[in-house]
């Protein structure tokens, strides 16, 4: 150490006093003479080295010596910490005089105070919503010491507008929110309770807006609570909030409708499968045949019912439309192939109304055979039904022409007749519902729904519609498609149902077409073949007989099921009334078969075979459904349950009895 300076003793026994640390250095900033404080902060080892060895490399800044600088520093601790010193020097003769006060707790809190306000800074200027701090004074009113630039935004204010008058804030909210926003504004004054609220504003520029807080308090050194708070713009959350509502609420009524779509086609076709299936089965019977006059009566029944059940397929059918559940399956397909299934689905009727079909001469295209892009079933059924209006509407010897053309991007299928033809009057009323054009008067049976749903199912396939039609001469609709691109072209329809249908208000006649598969659907029901029925019972009489286990909760379904399986004598048929009566059976004896209605009273068809097939000793029986709900989503999840077939009620009973034999065949 250094000797110490002459007349210094004075200077230094102040120091002591001051609580403050000092020591001497020469001009190279070896330390000589220090006190025991110095020591005691700094070490046993000061003042082998220069001080600044000592001090943070980000502080050290200045000379060694008499240019050392007087300045807030942190040296090394003893324990190798850093503590903050105010540092001072002094010129002493050859010597420089350090004097160190400790300021670490102060300078700690400055430089996180300076954090704070850094991090508050950033805050106030990249959050969208609003930081405030709201003061009150000693007479308890509030003034606002603190608002973020956000405001401009939020509330269209400047931020010197809130500060000089808290109250403009409530200028800005909703007349309908003001009194409870002012009564929460005073409660949490008065309480300092955390608070949260949400609140509307109507702003000069961007209109109502939506906004949400929360605020809390702080007790601060004058003795009084403050209140900081965060307020932001939730306008597009609450918009999202309630789409989300909104498309919660459509998607139940969605359901709703589709459940009361369901129902109601299960509920009207299961009295008309009793009328048609006993009439069928009154005119089928070999051991008591019908008279002819109780036949004809009995015909007269059939077609009454039939024409009931066509009106309730274009209602269901409409109603599907306008709901928006009218599913469709857009794919490529070749118009051949269309026009000859719909051909052999119209030509009995044709041939009933002395109307000669005539079919397209197709030319030789270099792009190759004509493809449109549609629905397969959904196209059949429009063809089908302004074909059965060609001919309904004709005369007696008329003719029916069937003919495609490309026409740009589109292909154009039309229907021609020579029949009666339309007024312009009537025209302008043809696709209005149930309305006939004065048809009732006739004895063409319709509703006058036909057209509607022709033009429908055109829209939804991105096609359209035109008609042309004079009084005398006759009717040619138009049907436009787009062109389909892809060469890979569906096969024709044959496993589905298409209506036959008329145009002006005609109704549409119920027409079945299916074809069986291995695992896949059958259809409805089969194709409407007079073939024998007597031979397929023989061939089974031949067989063992076959277990059939029918799950019905309908008396008269029941009855009607057992009627005509007396057809097939070696079908032995067992009947449950529920899924859990038809579960017991199947754990009592597996059948062969099962014909399983889709609503049951206590289970729905498509939970039972869920049962069956959880069970790996019921697993796999062979299923057909049998059933008066003939919405295609349920007809869709049966083909995915593995049901061989649905056929649905009313049932037709012959096509019926060749999907039996089809299913029976399998079994072999």
């Amino acid at each position: 150490m250094a000797q110490a300076v002459p007349g210094l003793t004075p200077t230094l026994a102040v120091l002591q006093l001051l609580d403050a640390a000092w020591f001497l250095a020469d001009d190279q900033g070896r330390a000589g003479q220090a006190c025991a404080r110095v020591t005691a902060w700094l070490g046993a080892g000061f003042g082998a080295g220069p001080w600044q060895d000592l001090v943070h490399p980000d502080d050290r800044g200045g000379g060694s010596g008499q240019g050392a600088g007087d300045a807030d520093r942190r040296w090394r601790m003893a324990d190798g910490s850093w503590r903050w010193f105010s540092h001072r020097t002094q010129a002493m003769g050859a010597q420089t005089l350090h004097v160190l006060q400790d300021i670490d707790a102060r300078k700690r809190r400055e430089i996180a105070h300076s954090d704070a306000a850094g991090l508050l800074d950033s805050l106030r200027l990249h959050l969208p919503g609003v930081f405030y701090k709201l003061d009150a004074d000693e007479q308890g009113v509030p003034h606002v010491t603190f608002v973020s630039e956000a405001v401009r935004e939020l509330l269209e204010y400047e931020p010197e507008e809130v500060e000089a008058d808290f109250r403009r804030i409530f200028d800005r909210v909703h007349p309908d929110d003001k009194e409870r926003f002012q009564a929460i504004v005073a409660n949490a004054l008065r309480t300092n309770a955390d608070t949260t609220f949400e609140y509307r504003v109507v702003l000069p520029r961007k209109g109502v807006r939506h906004v949400a807080g929360r605020a809390c308090s702080a007790l601060q050194s004058t003795g009084r609570h403050a209140r900081f708070g965060y307020q932001h713009d939730i306008t597009e959350q609450k918009l999202y909030q309630e789409a989300l509502v909104q498309a919660r609420a459509a998607e139940q009524a969605s359901e709703v409708k589709s459940e009361f779509l369901s129902r109601m086609s299960h509920e009207l076709r299961t009295p008309l499968n009793a009328i048609l299936g006993f009439a069928q089965l009154l005119k089928m019977s070999t051991a008591e045949p019908l008279g002819a006059e109780q036949w004809e009566r009995v015909d007269v029944l059939e077609r009454a019912g039939r024409h009931l059940l066509a009106l309730v397929n274009d209602v269901l059918d409409l109603s599907r439309i306008e709901a928006g559940h009218m599913a469709l399956h857009i794919g490529a397909m070749g118009v051949r192939g269309v026009f000859d299934e719909v051909h052999s689905l119209v030509v009995s009727t044709a041939h009933a109304h002395r109307v000669t079909l005539h079919r397209p001469i197709w030319p030789d295209l270099p792009e190759g055979p004509l493809t449109v892009r549609a629905d397969m079933l959904r196209l059949q059924q429009v063809l089908v039904n302004l074909m059965t209006n060609a001919i309904k509407y004709n005369r007696p010897g008329g003719d029916v022409w069937l003919a495609a053309s490309l026409v740009g991007n589109e292909v154009c299928l039309s229907v021609r007749d020579n029949g009666h033809g339309m007024t312009p009057e009537q025209q302008a009323h043809l696709f209005e519902p149930f309305n006939r054009l004065g048809a009732e008067t006739s004895d063409i049976d319709g509703s006058g729904i036909g057209m509607v749903i022709v033009q429908r199912l055109v829209q939804l396939m991105g096609g359209r519609l035109s008609l042309r039609s004079v009084p005398g001469e006759g009717t040619e609709v138009s049907v436009f498609l787009p062109r389909a691109e892809s060469q890979q072209v569906a096969a024709p329809l044959a496993a589905w149902p298409v209506r036959e249908g008329q145009a002006g208000g005609a109704a549409s006649t119920a027409t079945s077409v299916s074809a069986a598969g291995g695992g896949e659907l059958l259809g409805r029901c089969a194709d409407d073949d007079q073939g024998d029925q007597g031979d397929a019972a023989k061939a089974q009489a031949t067989q063992r007989p076959v277990d059939i286990l029918c799950v019905e909760d309908n008396e008269v379904n029941i009855a009607l099921l057992t009627s005509i399986l007396e057809l097939r004598p070696a079908c032995a048929l067992r009947v449950a009334r529920s899924g859990a009566e038809a579960l017991k059976h199947v754990a009592q004896r597996r059948p062969d078969l099962m014909l399983i209605d889709m609503q049951l009273g206590d289970m729905s068809g498509l939970d039972l075979a869920s049962s069956l097939d959880r069970d790996a000793c019921t697993a796999g029986i062979p299923r057909i459904a049998l059933s008066a709900d003939a919405m295609p989503g349920t007809i869709r999840e049966a083909q995915a349950r593995g049901f061989l077939a649905y056929v649905t009620k009313p049932v037709d009973v012959r096509p019926f009895l060749t999907t039996l034999d089809q299913a029976i065949d399998q079994l072999a």
